[in-house]
């Protein structure tokens, strides 16, 4: 029957508009039909018209830890207001090879491997600090993780800084030079093995770890891969000259990335007068009609977008059999906001959301059944058709059979492993939006 049913389709070119036009599932109006009619009395159609609602919504909270990635710096974003991000984590103890007793400190330097994906121009300068944590960096007993709101107790003075010119696609080390009164004491410790620096436990009661922060002339954000990055280098040497250096390093302390501290803590303003003003804790959703008939993207600050089809549930109440063979949503970013130095999202995963505002599980393929994110396909010449297309045919099966208990809408999340590790972000036009518009698609049968 299905195979029948696609030759059919694809033969006879059908198309036909179903408005569902905001009619309550008692209210049969809002339906307009152009019938096109096979020898059995079958209907093949197609619309394209159905309400979509659409809204940015703020998340509560934002995990960061055990992602592996490092974020530093302040970006002045002209939509999403001005983001400065920091980094917190543990040092790992003293573990490499006795040093000699004729050795002689050097230096101690903080290494730090700039990975692409910086958020901002990289003309513009980058200042970092380094800061001394003096509370123990820890997660509460009943979280999972550390979030982006979490912040820990630091020196007041840093241990040292750097201002430079980011260039990740050049540049693989930047190294900060840090106290000598600390690298002198680091240097002590280790030369004398001492378990205030060898034992962790211990080490870490006496060194809480360190912070990462953006200093006053940071202008980017950039991305460290913790594997490579956040590594304190302790320089000395043995033979009266610095010709035969050698160093030690201390790591950061990540004994399972399930248990790693080491997280982003995220600082955000919205710009003056933008609508985004209007999302908080307490308002935590921001329809499209208000915001220029745009939703958007970017969790690191707390924003996904959501998409409604209210009328869906009364779309097979019409006739005495209806079905859905195939359905297809596809989103369009606002033209011009992901030109340089700004950057989509590579994928979007769709999931569904409930009236809560709560992801409760992502959307597969009817076809696949994979998970989707979105296909995206990049106009950059005429900036009008760029695209994320999904499969909803599930959903819209779901919708039709749901409850209002039941009942979920749709969610654009970008995935945890590169949303919550850089500032890529998406600006959505919805049904409205004069050159960028969302559109579904469903394709179903109707018998007579």
């Amino acid at each position: 029957m299905n195979k029948s049913i696609r030759a059919k389709v694809a033969s006879k070119y059908l198309a036909c508009a179903l408005l569902i036009a905001g009619a309550s599932a008692c209210d049969k109006k809002g339906f307009s039909y152009d019938n096109i009619v096979a020898d059995d009395g079958t209907e093949y159609l197609i619309t394209d018209s159905v309400t979509l609602n659409m809204s940015t919504v703020y998340l509560d909270s934002i995990p960061t830890s055990a992602l592996g990635v490092a974020l530093c710096g302040t970006n002045n974003d002209p939509v999403f207001g001005k983001i400065s991000a920091t980094s917190y984590w543990q040092v790992k103890a003293f573990s490499g090879t006795t040093i000699p007793d004729l050795a002689v400190y050097d230096s101690m330097v903080l290494m730090l491997h700039p990975a692409r994906g910086v958020y901002g121009d990289t003309l513009l300068k980058q200042h970092v600090e380094v800061y001394r944590v003096t509370e123990e960096i820890k997660k509460p007993s009943t979280n999972t993780y550390l979030y982006s709101n979490y912040s820990f107790a630091t020196e007041s003075t840093p241990l040292g800084s750097r201002e430079m010119i980011t260039r990740p696609y050049w540049d693989t080390v930047y190294k900060v030079r840090l106290s000598d009164a600390l690298g002198k004491e680091f240097f002590t410790l280790s030369k004398n093995k001492s378990q205030t620096i060898t034992d962790q436990t211990r080490f870490l009661e006496y060194f809480r770890g360190l912070a990462l922060k953006p200093g006053a002339n940071s202008q980017i954000i950039t991305p460290y891969p913790v594997g490579d990055s956040l590594n304190l280098r302790m320089y000395y040497h043995t033979d009266g000259s610095q010709i035969n250096q050698t160093y030690a390093d201390f790591a950061v302390y990540n004994p399972a990335s399930s248990t790693s501290v080491q997280f982003n803590h995220i600082d955000f303003t919205r710009p003056p007068g933008s609508p985004l003003t209007n999302l908080s804790a307490t308002n935590k959703s921001l329809p499209s009609t208000s915001s220029g008939n745009k939703v958007f993207v970017q969790p690191l600050t707390h924003l996904i977008a959501r998409i409604d089809m209210p009328y869906l549930r009364t779309f097979t109440q019409y006739h005495d059999y209806t079905k859905i063979m195939r359905a297809t949503l596809t989103v369009r970013p606002e033209r011009l906001t992901y030109v340089y130095p700004y950057t989509l999202p590579a994928n979007l995963a769709l999931c569904e959301i409930n009236s809560a505002n709560v992801i409760t599980d992502t959307l597969t393929s009817s076809l696949t059944g994979a998970v989707q994110y979105g296909n995206l396909v990049t106009d950059l010449v005429y900036n009008v058709n760029t695209a994320y297309t999904y499969d909803i045919t599930n959903y819209c099966i779901a919708e039709i059979n749901s409850s209002d208990a039941t009942s979920r809408g749709l969610a654009l999340v970008p995935p945890r492993s590169t949303g919550l590790t850089h500032f890529t972000r998406a600006i959505l036009g919805d049904v409205q939006h004069p050159t960028n518009r969302v559109e579904v698609k469903i394709y179903y049968l109707r018998y007579k």
